[in-house]
C-alpha cells in the first residue's frame, strides 16, 4: 500500500513539474522574457504604442449619447471616415494619434449600432441589414487600422468607395425613419 501511495505521489510531482517547465518562459513571439535578454519594462515598452491610446469609460459614455439615435449614430460613423481619411490621405501621419481614434470610436459605434437601430425604432425589416453593414464597415476600417499599426500605407483609398456605399445604405434607412415624436 505504501509503494503505490508513493508511486502515486511521484507521478503527480513528475506531472506538475514537467506542467510547470512547459509553462514558464513563454513569451509572445518576438519578445524576450524577463531575464531572458530584456526585463519585464522593456517588454511592455514593447507593446506600448503612444498614438494608439485606448478608448476612456468616459468617451464611450459620451459617445453612447451622441450616437444614442440611428441617424446620429450613422452621421457619425461618416465623422469618423472623413477623419480617417483626412489624416491618412498623405500615407501614416507623423502622430496618426487622430486616426487611431476615428477607428477605434467607428468600431465602438458600429459595434452598437444594431442595438441602436432597435432602440431608434428602426424597422424590424431593415435590422439585418444594419447588423450585416456595420459588420461589413468594420473590416473595411479594420484593414485602414491594420495598416497604420504595422505601419504600411493606410491605403484608405482602397476602401473608400466601399465605404461610402455602405454609408450611403444605412443613410437611407436612418431616412426611411419617422421623425422622433416631439415631447410637450
Amino acid at each position: 500500500m505504501f509503494t503505490r501511495f508513493h508511486l502515486f505521489v511521484s507521478l503527480i510531482v513528475v506531472v506538475v513539474g514537467l506542467g510547470t517547465l512547459a509553462g514558464c518562459g513563454q513569451v509572445e513571439k518576438g519578445k524576450p522574457a524577463p531575464g531572458k535578454g530584456g526585463s519585464a519594462a522593456e517588454a511592455k515598452d514593447a507593446e506600448y504604442n503612444p498614438h494608439d491610446v485606448p478608448i476612456t469609460e468616459e468617451q464611450k459614455a459620451n459617445l453612447r449619447k451622441e450616437t444614442a439615435q440611428f441617424a446620429a449614430a450613422v452621421a457619425k460613423v461618416k465623422e469618423f471616415r472623413n477623419e480617417t481619411e483626412k489624416e491618412t490621405e498623405n500615407g501614416i501621419p507623423e502622430n496618426p494619434y487622430k486616426a487611431h481614434q476615428a477607428l477605434d470610436q467607428a468600431d465602438l459605434v458600429l459595434g452598437w449600432l444594431p442595438e441602436i437601430a432597435r432602440s431608434s425604432g428602426v424597422a424590424k425589416e431593415h435590422w439585418e441589414e444594419v447588423n450585416t453593414t456595420a459588420n461589413d464597415l468594420r473590416t473595411l476600417f479594420e484593414k485602414v487600422h491594420q495598416n497604420i499599426d504595422n505601419k504600411k500605407n493606410p491605403d484608405f483609398a482602397s476602401v473608400a468607395d466601399q465605404i461610402d456605399q455602405k454609408i450611403a445604405k444605412l443613410e437611407g434607412i436612418a431616412q426611411a425613419q419617422p421623425a422622433p415624436a416631439k415631447e410637450g
